[in-house]
């Protein structure tokens, strides 16, 4: 919990704050960006929320915030922000909140399907997200994109009777997963196609749903700073030549129209610009 004696001194007058314990994962800002900032070493309260939704908004990140760095020095009634998640962010694909410290604040998702729903990488075990997750039919399958981001996936395949998804060679983060993939191919599970994109770390994998949306873990995000699509040279772990060449590849998915990274902000994508998208991430990779 945020303790306001540890609050920064960058942080607006007002009762959220950002205490010292905060890791600059970027997840405040990816809710609420009209309230936290970035000094960049961690985040801030650059202006206190001026409306309802900003107050939402602002609750929703102290729940996702994974190390509790985010507080109020009100007490406030979070039962509206708790039943928010999962957030529906388009149909049937729900952002997760509730982002865990093992995982250093990557975002987890949940797919409702008639062919069984999905848990894409994992959130914190909490009784709120478990009982949505019931309400909403169970997990079938758990996809892990790579071993960064296992986090609690245990205990949802647990509770669930769920079937791990990880490639054999991040596997040691789940040996006793239920499915380990081998080789570079892709698979195919009912709506999905597992994607082989190596360069992040050596087995990452990615999962395209339905053909729209496109599940990244730490391969692809949205950069603001930027205000474009790309990837994190100094977040890569086994082959930035590998990275670029899985980034490259991904031309070939012609009508995503949403990706869901595990790091940096998820993002919208205009029907039919995905390749040119693509196109300029992979050049501006090669001039890192």
């Amino acid at each position: 919990m945020a303790n306001p004696k540890q609050a920064l001194k960058e942080n607006a007058t007002g009762n959220f704050f950002v205490d010292s314990t905060c890791i600059n994962c970027g997840v405040s800002r990816h809710y609420a960006p009209d309230v936290f900032g970035d000094t960049g070493t961690h985040a801030f309260v650059k202006r206190q929320p001026q409306s309802a939704s900003d107050e939402l908004a602002a609750q929703q990140a102290l729940l996702a915030c994974p190390v509790g760095s985010i507080g109020t020095r009100e007490k406030r009634d979070l039962r509206a922000a708790v039943d928010s998640f999962p957030l529906e962010m388009a149909p049937s694909i729900y952002l997760n909140g509730f982002n865990h410290r093992k995982s250093w604040g990557a975002h987890s998702y949940f797919i409702q399907s008639s062919g069984g729903n999905w848990l894409i990488d994992s959130p914190r075990f909490v009784s709120p997200l478990v009982d949505k997750f019931t309400a909403l039919g169970g997990i079938e399958y758990i996809f892990l994109t790579h071993s960064d981001d296992v986090a609690d996936a245990h205990r949802y395949a647990r509770r669930f009777n769920a079937k791990r998804i990880i490639h054999r060679l991040e596997a040691q983060a789940q040996n006793d997963a239920e499915i380990i993939l081998e080789g570079e191919s892709d698979h195919v599970i009912g709506s999905g196609r597992i994607l082989f994109t190596p360069g992040h770390t050596r087995g990452h994998l990615m999962l395209l749903w339905n053909d729209r949306y496109l599940f990244t873990g730490d391969h692809l995000a949205w950069l603001p700073n930027l205000n474009r699509f790309g990837s994190f040279r100094d977040a890569c772990w086994y082959s930035w030549e590998k990275q670029i060449e899985s980034v490259d590849k991904l031309k070939v998915c012609g009508e995503v129209e949403w990706v869901f990274p595990g790091h940096g902000k998820w993002g919208r994508v205009a029907k039919g610009d995905f390749p040119a998208i693509i196109d300029r991430a992979a050049q501006s990779m090669r001039e890192q």
